[in-house]
C-alpha cells in the first residue's frame, strides 16, 4: 500500500493505491481524502487517516 498525492485534481485528493487487492494495477486507486489539506490536518491532529479509506 502507498499514499499518493495528486499534483494536478482539485484540491490535490490523497490516494491510497493497494495493487495486492485488485487484478487490474489501475483498479488499486481508491480516493482517499477530499484533499491534501483534509489529510494532513488530521494526521497531525492524531486521527487515523484510514477511516476513510477503510
Amino acid at each position: 500500500m502507498e499514499w499518493h498525492v495528486s499534483l494536478t485534481a482539485v484540491d490535490n485528493p490523497v490516494l491510497l493505491y493497494d495493487a495486492d487487492s485488485y487484478t487490474d494495477p489501475h483498479d488499486g486507486l481508491c480516493h482517499a481524502t477530499a484533499s491534501l489539506r483534509k489529510w494532513l490536518a488530521t494526521w497531525a491532529d492524531g486521527g487515523d487517516v484510514w477511516d476513510e479509506v477503510l
